[in-house]
């Protein structure tokens, strides 16, 4: 056995290739985008006439599909769009206030914040609350609608501040 199908072993088992397919009949051919029906036997002939692999795509479909490129490439191909998926998705940055923040703070962070939101993050606000504080919420919280008051020229607030235990949190997102 070559050494790339040693490989091909260790790596993720998500495609059945070559002589690992177990299927007698009718596929659907699927080479260079361009689809068609043909039988297993045609379709192993012509990959190897190619010298590329035969992959299966999906064998629960009614003729399960098969497709003929390089393994290799189309997992290279794939692997590379996830982490280009992964990168571009919008994460949750956090800021913490509490109820007695210096006003000069609080604008640094509304300006941290007001950044996040332009690079295209949600940010998580959460408002610590101790002692007194937690029976004056409503008096407490004032710092809170501030801040928000802060950015609403790049942000909007998802929802009310919602209470949880001794915090209050709001989501804001891009306007």
């Amino acid at each position: 056995m070559a050494k790339s199908n040693d490989k091909r072993k260790h790596e993720s088992k998500r495609y059945r290739i070559n002589d690992e397919i177990r299927w007698m009949g009718d596929v659907r051919l699927i080479v260079d985008g361009d689809a068609r029906i043909v039988d297993i036997s045609v379709a192993r002939k012509t990959a190897k006439e190619m010298g590329l692999d035969l992959i299966a795509i999906d064998m629960n479909a009614m003729p399960p599909v098969f497709k003929i490129a390089s393994y290799e490439k189309m997992m290279y191909n794939l692997k590379k769009a996830a982490k280009s998926n992964k990168s571009t998705q919008s994460k949750v940055k956090e800021i913490q206030l509490t109820t007695n923040i210096a006003s000069n703070d609080l604008t640094t962070k509304a300006n941290n914040a007001r950044r996040f939101i332009k690079g295209g993050h949600r940010v998580k606000v959460v408002l610590s609350m101790r002692g007194r504080e937690l029976s004056r919420r409503e008096e407490s919280k004032r710092c809170l609608f501030e801040f928000v008051a802060m950015l609403d020229d790049v942000c909007v607030p998802e929802s009310l501040p919602r209470d949880d235990r001794n915090r209050a949190i709001v989501f804001l997102k891009k306007k």
